[in-house]
């Protein structure tokens, strides 16, 4: 901004000091009581802008991230039923070949499925937490965006 103002007095003539004396009096006597107006209106809306712009910039990236890991969950769901689904396909098969010997292996494999419905719980609880966790630093940050832009503009 200096080498801008001194490049623009060199080519009016002029010198940095000159120009900046005049400011001064003129600011002084009056003539330029609009002046603070027309500064803290231009100050307030560049730094609006530049505020939206680094909150859109974190949100995106926040979104995408949560984006990924919703995509990487979901596909842990789908192996999980996909294993479940083998698994009663082998429980059918088992059930027709082998009625006496069947029982045993039943009771096992009744163990293995609650054992899997147990993780299964456990897996849509902990996703029920890290959504809610996400949900609240979101809120959090919009909270403190706020509050800190009104302190601000007061």
């Amino acid at each position: 901004m200096w080498e801008q103002f001194i490049a623009r007095c060199n080519s009016k003539d002029t010198t940095a000091t000159a120009v900046l004396t005049q400011f001064i009096k003129r600011y002084l006597d009056g003539s330029l009581d609009d002046l603070d107006k027309i500064v803290s209106n231009d100050l307030d809306k560049r730094l609006d802008s530049k505020i939206k712009a680094r909150v859109e910039e974190y949100l995106e990236e926040y979104l995408v991230a949560s984006n990924n890991s919703a995509n990487a969950t979901n596909q842990t769901i789908l192996d999980i039923c996909s294993r479940l689904d083998k698994l009663e396909s082998q429980i059918k098969g088992e059930s027709n070949s082998n009625e006496t010997g069947a029982i045993p292996n039943l009771a096992n494999l009744e163990q293995k499925v609650s054992g899997m419905a147990a993780r299964i719980k456990q897996l849509t609880e902990a996703i029920l937490k890290i959504q809610d966790y996400l949900n609240n630093q979101l809120k959090q940050t919009k909270k403190s965006y706020n509050n800190s832009y009104y302190q601000r503009s007061t």
